[in-house]
């Protein structure tokens, strides 16, 4: 094969692939919402009953008692903080609901446990009797779309966290590791709802994210030899769209990825949230850490309640000067800042 029909024939495979890919219904979606009136449809249309039907679409409204969101990256504290709300009687506590394992179907979620979960042994139970979901779940959910701001539109997914909090038999916690960047989306769709944010300190999640700390040392170049156990690649590849400058780093030290993702999410959480603490003050003060988040969503004044177990709760320990020293970190957490402080170009700085 010439050289010119080795083009042609690349260039014939690349239009295919590229009209393939516009007949999909994800990347329709994907160029409707950069149209510039998206974003005003709401504003120049209203919804009015169709005249012709015997009844109308109820809209759904299950926030007679407002749910608790717990928002948090993966190893951050968010299960710890769950399974404390798990162990009170005020409370029906769901783990991760986009999860992959699918908590509602008995034969998708397996009876793996994560051994780090201290007090937990099945993350599932509350999920008994709500096979239904199975019908709006989407795996997808997992890894695209994870930023959605207060115009996002995902009915399947508001229609699943309705069910949830509705199917709740006493007030609705929602235990998320992946609603960092959609927390616009789930502050718009549940007004009235309390978001609660718990952030770690980055040098010691990135060990905990390592699990190994010895597999991937300080002293890599790449990517090579990380083993991306929490999403890390695809969350990047993902919100690159929204944060291009992702993009730039896929192939340094997943460091840098990391810090990037959890500078991002923790300004988003303090931004959104009710409260936000810090896993080291749930583990080392929890009585304190504790009342103050039950009073910033409830404004309990009594103290904590009589119920409560916190005997689970052991103080964390820190691990990353065992990784690198701090002039290490320091280099790259300094880059990330400047970094998105020249994305924001004038905007107020994180």
């Amino acid at each position: 094969m010439t050289l010119k029909n080795l083009r042609q024939s690349l260039r014939q495979a690349l239009i295919r692939q590229f009209l393939r890919l516009m007949n999909t219904e994800e990347m329709r979606h994907a160029v409707v919402r950069t149209l510039p009136d998206y974003s005003d449809i709401r504003r120049r249309i209203s919804t009015y009953p169709d005249p012709y039907r015997e009844s109308q679409p109820v809209r759904h409204n299950p926030l007679q008692h407002p749910p608790i969101f717990i928002t948090g990256r993966f190893r951050s504290g968010s299960t710890l903080l769950w399974n404390i709300f798990r162990n009170l009687e005020e409370y029906t506590a769901y783990y991760e609901p986009f999860n992959e394992r699918r908590w509602f179907n008995m034969t998708q979620r397996g009876d793996h446990i994560d051994a780090s979960h201290r007090g937990v042994s099945e993350y599932w139970s509350e999920y008994a009797g709500l096979g239904e979901l199975d019908e709006y779940y989407r795996e997808d959910w997992i890894r695209h779309h994870l930023y959605m701001d207060e115009h996002a539109f995902d009915y399947a997914m508001n229609v699943y966290v309705n069910r949830l909090v509705s199917s709740a038999d006493s007030r609705a916690v929602l235990q998320f590791n992946r609603t960092d960047f959609r927390l616009g989306w789930l502050r718009a769709n549940y007004p009235q709802a309390h978001i609660v944010h718990i952030f770690r300190h980055p040098r010691d999640q990135w060990c905990s994210v390592l699990r190994d700390i010895q597999r991937y040392p300080s002293s890599a170049i790449s990517a090579q030899g990380f083993t991306d156990h929490f999403y890390l690649r695809m969350w990047s590849l993902d919100l690159s769209h929204q944060f291009p400058f992702l993009s730039d780093y896929q192939d340094r030290h997943q460091y840098y990825l990391f810090y990037f993702l959890w500078k991002l999410s923790y300004c988003f959480g303090c931004h959104y949230a009710d409260i936000s603490v810090a896993m080291e003050d749930l583990t080392n003060n929890p009585e304190h850490t504790v009342y103050s988040i039950l009073k910033a969503i409830d404004g309990a004044g009594n103290g904590l309640p009589e119920n409560i177990d916190l005997s689970f709760v052991k103080q964390s320990e820190s691990r990353w000067l065992g990784y690198a020293p701090a002039r290490w970190f320091q280099a790259i957490e300094d880059e990330c800042d400047a970094v998105i402080g020249e994305f924001l170009q004038g905007e107020p700085k994180l």
